[in-house]
């Protein structure tokens, strides 16, 4: 599962002119996966109005870090975090993709997704449906197996299973294409 978390930036700090941008890093309660990047190049504009980001579960806590002149970092802290990581049992949905290539099983959580070598949350976990193709590393953590992709349809939602693969692209492929997508280089 996910929780939401706001993000505002503190009354006393809006007056500065050395912090324009901010990234906003999320710990994970025991320490893997990797830190998950939650957002990048959010405003000082809108860190004022406040921000809200879906966090995994497992996500304890972490950083604000200001990235213009100055580049002060303010840690932050969320839920107590009892979810695991996607390879020990996973947050959110485990789903069953069949592999394209050789009909191969894998399992996958819904809440986490490798974007080059950093873990991040999906926009839209609700797309992963019965039918829908995805592309997904055939490993637990963003290197991949050797950095293969891998395309698959998606065939079962909601199992009580432990993740053994991971999204290795934010969405569904184009579903009439299927394991003929150009994302299906395998």
């Amino acid at each position: 599962m996910a929780y939401s978390v706001t993000f505002t930036l503190s009354a006393q700090y809006t007056g500065t002119t050395e912090a324009d941008n901010f990234t906003i890093v999320g710990k994970h309660s025991n320490g893997s996966p990797a830190d998950t990047t939650i957002a990048t190049g959010v405003s000082k504009a809108n860190l004022i109005q406040g921000v809200t980001y879906q966090v995994a579960d497992t996500i304890t806590g972490g950083t604000v870090t200001s990235t213009g002149t100055c580049t002060n970092s303010v840690n932050w802290t969320g839920q107590s975090g009892g979810g695991n990581n996607p390879g020990g049992g996973g947050e959110g949905k485990v789903f069953t993709v069949e592999r394209c290539v050789d009909n191969a099983t894998y399992y996958l959580s819904d809440s986490l997704i490798c974007l080059g070598s950093e873990t991040a949350i999906p926009a839209d976990s609700d797309v992963y449906q019965v039918g829908e193709y995805v592309q997904f590393y055939a490993s637990t953590n963003c290197n991949g197996e050797a950095g293969s992709t891998y395309c698959g349809v998606i065939t079962d939602t909601d199992v009580a299973n432990e993740a053994t693969a991971m999204l290795s692209m934010d969405g569904i492929l184009n579903q009439a294409k299927g394991c003929t997508n150009t994302e299906c280089t395998q």
